[in-house]
């Protein structure tokens, strides 16, 4: 049969691959291709036969021979031994074997099957292909689509939402119920009956058969409890399209980790065979580019999409570097080896640096452009040639890495350039495409495809230093940040030469005004009107020129692209909040000369604020941008102080629902292990008393009702928010008059102007 159709889905079964697609009108086709699992030890030749000898009788190998692979750190060819797996499930007690060997290294020996079998065949999912099928074994396919298009277009999916009808703290089965949404239609059911609900379920996947499950906390709280249940009372649950058994595993907790100083919860994972389960809870890139952005990320990545939906932008980035491995026939280390090498104080001292920040005059300042490097990291490794096997490569002698003098090798292109030149090409092009659609929702679409596209470039430069990073080494991460800063104080100089004045810098952009402080009139303190508008709007484009004149001179002395971000009508660098004359590089605010808004340090942009008291802040800041100056803004005294009132008094009165109060936090250890009674510690022990489990990493969320009296009153669980009866007003007014204060305070000149 010849046909062309979407690939869907793909996992490994037995030893071979299972492949779904979609066509065009809506038909599913299930086949199979077969797909050998290679693995590959490095070693002295007659060490290598021995140890083909030696592993073929254990009955987990279908044959061994010798091939020629690429070594990663050196560039060479090499001769390796290649083992074939008999079926998949014997790749763990292998790699146990494997493991304890000496005098071996190892490669390409811990890939997803799935993905390892999309590398060798240069496949890339969520594609249209013209397919050749008989039976239902694949036969051929032919691409109709370059990964790295711009355009990206779907098949019809059916579509089914889950979700559960109360709090996803409260259990299936002790309170809670179901929500199932299709078509614009709404069932709930009831919880009451385990077996009953399951059985209600399964008849809804039976007859409703959907393509896509999107649900709301589906990972961690609905699916496990139903599986439970099914297994329990041995009833069936049609999960998965695939006709054959699958063996699942599925559990009910995550896992708690330290990143960066914090510790984080990562939900358990209950994907579907044949079918896709998209847990809107606890997918980063769903969050940030949506159904569509998936696709594409699960297309150029080269892994199943929900896969791709429950992994971070590090694991995306790493699926890139050796999809690029294999095709380049470079063998993938399996186990780390190179420790970073011994430098002294003084070494560390000059290399060990991050981004060159520097620090903001305190207060009010109009008439500021930002200016921002476009994916200033990524560029760096790209055009410098940045990456772990180019650094001090031992066959070239130049050129060397600004203050720390690293080597970077002219020979042979980078591993990492390579993986990421097609992402920044294709980012260009998709903001590009969103600045020119006239259809809000296709630009949308492209916004939020090269945001996402933005957060693997991000993370690409931190997985260089990070100590388990599969191609990371420190030396090409402290070599990329030595160039940023290069590049920043280049621009800083370029700037300067042009009659700029730099007021602030933080690693890849830059806030500027021309030196004269008042060259449209309407500086600090000004009491002069500004000049009419009509020639303003002049003055405004004329700037706008230089302004572009001035990036483009940037971009030829950097050769990175240097954009204009925008023109502040006016901007406030705020102090820290313990030193009034100390500023906070990333603590501002201000509104560009479209009455654009942007802020950053704010209590509104953090995640335990309080709804209210984000709102009335954010409120606020959308007043303060109608001001055309300092002297507007302090001239909106009075209507500030009637907002602030009417937020106050919604406060006092009781106006305000119990979930704009919520404060949400993170357990940042077991709940026996807090000594002191910290509102978090006390709203934990009441989701354990009443037997919801919670680990390090995971949310606490709670309303504060007294600061003062017994502990068990002081604070209540965000599940029980139905019997919230009282809530302190002084703690939540106390909030509401920090985040106004630390918006207002630079309006003041320290004294109230009101």
């Amino acid at each position: 049969m010849e046909t062309r159709a979407w690939l869907f889905d793909l996992y490994p079964l037995d030893s071979r691959m299972v492949l779904w697609f979609l066509t065009a009108a809506g038909r599913r086709l299930r086949v199979t291709d077969a797909f050998t699992y290679r693995l590959y030890a490095q070693g002295s030749e007659p060490a290598l036969l021995q140890l083909a000898a030696e592993a073929a009788p254990r009955g987990w190998i279908e044959k061994s021979y010798l091939d020629d692979k690429i070594d990663f750190n050196t560039g060479r060819t090499q001769v390796v031994l290649c083992l074939e797996l008999k079926a998949y499930h014997y790749l763990p007690r292998l790699l146990a074997y494997l493991g304890t060997l000496e005098g071996f290294s190892f490669g390409n020996c811990d890939l997803d099957p799935a993905s390892y079998y999309l590398y060798l065949n240069k496949i890339f999912p969520c594609s249209w292909y013209d397919l050749s099928i008989q039976g239902d074994v694949l036969q051929s396919l032919t691409p109709l689509e370059d990964p790295f298009q711009d355009e990206l277009t779907l098949p019809p999916l059916n579509t089914l939402e889950l979700s559960l009808s109360r709090d996803y703290l409260i259990p299936l089965g002790a309170g809670n119920s179901l929500t199932f949404t299709w078509e614009g239609r709404t069932l709930e059911i009831e919880a009451a009956d385990p077996p009953a609900l399951v059985m209600e379920v399964s008849r809804c996947l039976a007859n409703l058969d959907p393509d896509l499950i999107i649900s709301d906390w589906g990972d961690e709280r609905i699916l496990p409890r139903l599986w439970q249940w099914s297994q329990r009372h041995r009833l069936k649950l049609p999960l998965d399209r695939e006709p054959r058994p699958v063996s699942r595993q599925v559990n009910t907790r995550g896992r708690s980790y330290f990143s960066y100083g914090r510790i984080v919860y990562q939900g358990p994972s209950v994907p579907f065979y044949g079918r896709w389960h998209v847990d809107r809870r606890n997918s980063f890139f769903y969050r940030e580019a949506g159904l569509a952005g998936l696709a594409q990320l699960a297309r150029i990545g080269q892994m199943p999409l929900q896969k791709l939906a429950r992994t971070s932008p590090g694991t995306l980035i790493t699926s890139m570097q050796l999809a690029r491995a294999v095709a380049d026939n470079i063998l993938i280390p399996w186990r780390k080896g190179e420790p970073e090498r011994f430098k002294s104080a003084l070494e560390l001292l000059i290399t060990d640096k991050g981004g060159l920040v520097f620090q903001p005059p305190v207060g009010f300042h109009t008439q500021v452009a930002e200016i921002d490097f476009a994916s200033m990291y990524p560029t760096i490794m790209a055009i410098h040639n940045i990456s772990p096997e180019t650094i001090d490569c031992g066959c070239c002698s130049g050129p060397r890495v600004p203050e720390a003098g690293y080597v970077l090798c002219q020979r042979r292109e980078g591993l990492v350039p390579r993986t990421l030149r097609p992402i920044l090409t294709l980012r260009a092009r998709l903001k590009i495409r969103a600045q020119q659609a006239a259809d809000p929702e296709v630009a949308a679409e492209f916004t939020a495809r090269q945001s996402a596209l933005k957060w693997i470039l991000v993370t690409c430069f931190g997985y260089l230093g990070y100590k388990n990073a599969r191609f990371g080494r420190i030396e090409a991460h402290e070599a990329v940040t030595a160039y940023g800063r290069d590049k920043l104080l280049t621009a800083k100089e370029v700037c300067e030469t042009a009659g700029f004045q730099v007021l602030h810098g933080l690693t890849d952009c830059l806030w500027i005004k021309k030196r004269e402080d008042n060259f449209l009139g309407r500086g600090q303190g000004a009491q002069l009107p500004g000049p009419p508008p009509q020639i303003l709007s002049t003055i405004i484009s004329d700037f706008a020129s230089e302004l572009q004149l001035l990036c483009d001179r940037i971009t030829a002395a950097t050769g990175v692209t240097m954009a204009l971000e925008g023109v502040y009508r006016w901007l406030v660098f705020l102090p820290s909040h313990n030193q009034a004359d100390r500023p906070v590089p990333n603590r501002y605010f201000g509104v560009f000369e479209d009455g654009k808004l942007k802020y950053r340090g704010l209590m509104c942009r953090r995640r335990d604020t309080p709804p209210l008291v984000r709102q009335a802040q954010q409120e606020l800041l959308g007043r303060l941008a109608r001001a055309a100056n300092w002297q507007e803004a302090a001239a909106m005294g009075p209507e500030l102080q009637d907002l602030l009132a009417e937020y106050t008094s919604r406060l006092e009165q009781g106006r305000v629902e119990p979930r704009d109060l919520v404060i949400t936090r993170v357990l940042s250890r077991p709940v026996e292990q807090y000594q002191v009674e910290t509102h978090t510690a006390l709203a934990a022990k009441q989701l354990a008393a009443a037997g919801v489990a919670l680990v390090p990493g995971e949310k606490v969320r709670y309303v504060v009702r007294e600061r003062q009296g017994p502990p068990e009153i002081r604070v209540l669980a965000a599940p029980f928010l139905d019997t919230l009866d009282r809530y302190d007003t002084a703690y939540y007014v106390e909030l509401l008059d920090r985040a106004v204060k630390e918006v207002l305070g630079p309006f003041a000149g320290g004294q109230d102007p009101w």
